[in-house]
């Protein structure tokens, strides 16, 4: 059970943090069903209302940061997502997005960077559908780094694309 003020993530809301526990007003007079109200570190004043009963199976706690150091240190030997071509890549990368796990979440950072800089190679463009989704698991992963190693979103982003973009174009990373 989550008290007032402990930070968690929620999904694809991402990092959330219980703002209060309440009846909201919005349900019917006479329910007593408690409700976490989590506010959103991804969506400025997002406030998201999360039945208690069941949370624990949506939620999960914000990595430490020695899982944050280890994964960033391990980036480079990091596998790549496997994704199906074409339009069936889309269902995996919405799911792995959905489950938000940090771990998943990065290998997808790095296999759509990599799509990325092969298509530039090419002289292509990338998907606007990869593109999207990038933007999705970046707010989503660079977030909980951010809080797990107590910095700004903008200096995590700096680090995991640093390193990111020194990798190899090589297809068995």
């Amino acid at each position: 059970m989550l008290s007032i003020g402990d930070v968690a993530v929620y999904g694809n809301h991402g990092l959330c943090k219980v703002a209060d526990t309440l009846v909201p007003s919005f349900l019917p007079k006479g329910s007593e069903k408690m409700y976490y109200q989590m506010i959103s570190a991804i969506d400025s004043g997002g406030v998201l209302y999360v039945p208690m009963d069941g949370a624990e199976d949506k939620m999960r706690e914000v990595i430490s940061a020695e899982m944050a150091g280890d994964l960033i240190d391990g980036l480079d030997d990091m596998s790549l997502t496997d994704l199906p071509v074409g339009k069936k890549a889309e269902a995996v990368i919405s799911d792995i997005c959905k489950k938000n796990e940090a771990e998943d979440m990065l290998s997808l950072i790095k296999t759509l960077y990599h799509i990325k800089a092969v298509r530039a190679a090419e002289g292509k463009k990338f998907a606007s559908v990869d593109e999207r989704y990038l933007g999705v698991a970046e707010k989503l992963f660079y977030s909980e780094i951010a809080y797990a190693l107590d910095m700004e979103f903008e200096e995590a982003r700096e680090k995991i694309t640093g390193i990111l973009a020194q990798l190899p174009l090589e297809a068995d990373k």
